[in-house]
């Protein structure tokens, strides 16, 4: 993982994960490499630009009151793709602020954080460099009615709502991804596995 890049050190770092972790309880940790060479992934890339740098972002986990979570898909998806919510989190901002903005943004929600469920990092690795990135997941608690964009940049097309073990189909469908989505395709498809994985593990404590 590149450590000198200053724009993910602002975002991600020792103090701000011990801060979530003293607010939120503790949390998961990944770390993967990956290597990029389609289209959608080499765009989303290169346009983390020194003028408007991101380098990480949050991952929404919304379930609504019958326990099911809020996905969602937009115009220039493949047909058919649907996945959990996430936005940039900007530079110096921290990780739980940019969730509550992002989940208003792109839900019209107020919701209230339930917990941190995990941190994952990347390496992308690409012809012209490489980039640090992290993925924050948070769950919220439980909302109330139907999401409805506040931003219509976001270019949101639907919602729906689904149980947990479908965050598996979720998984295998954006892995199974080709043409110029297929890298995007599967960098989407670990926050997915990883939360997955966290709840059903916070599920099987509960019991």
């Amino acid at each position: 993982m590149i450590l000198t890049d200053p724009f993910f050190n602002e975002v991600y770092n020792e103090k701000q994960l011990k801060r979530l972790e003293k607010k939120f309880g503790p949390f998961q940790r990944h770390h993967l490499d990956l290597t990029v060479t389609t289209q959608v992934m080499l765009d989303m890339m290169f346009k983390m630009t020194p003028k408007k740098p991101r380098r990480a972002e949050v991952v929404m986990i919304i379930p609504n009151e019958q326990g099911q979570l809020w996905l969602h898909t937009k115009d220039f998806y493949p047909e058919g793709v649907y996945r959990l919510m996430t936005g940039g989190i900007d530079p110096g901002e921290k990780p739980d602020k940019a969730l509550l903005r992002e989940v208003k943004e792109e839900t019209g929600f107020a919701v209230k954080i339930d917990r941190c469920l995990a941190a994952v990092t990347y390496t992308l690795t690409a012809t012209k460099g490489t980039l640090p990135f992290a993925s924050y997941v948070f769950l919220t608690r439980p909302t109330a009615g139907q999401p409805h964009p506040a931003d219509s940049r976001e270019r949101i097309t639907h919602f729906k709502a689904v149980p947990v073990a479908e965050l598996l189909t979720v998984v295998h469908t954006l892995r199974a991804l080709t043409g110029p989505f297929q890298d995007w395709g599967i960098f989407r498809a670990i926050a997915h596995q990883v939360a997955y994985e966290a709840l059903n593990q916070s599920l099987g404590e509960e019991t």
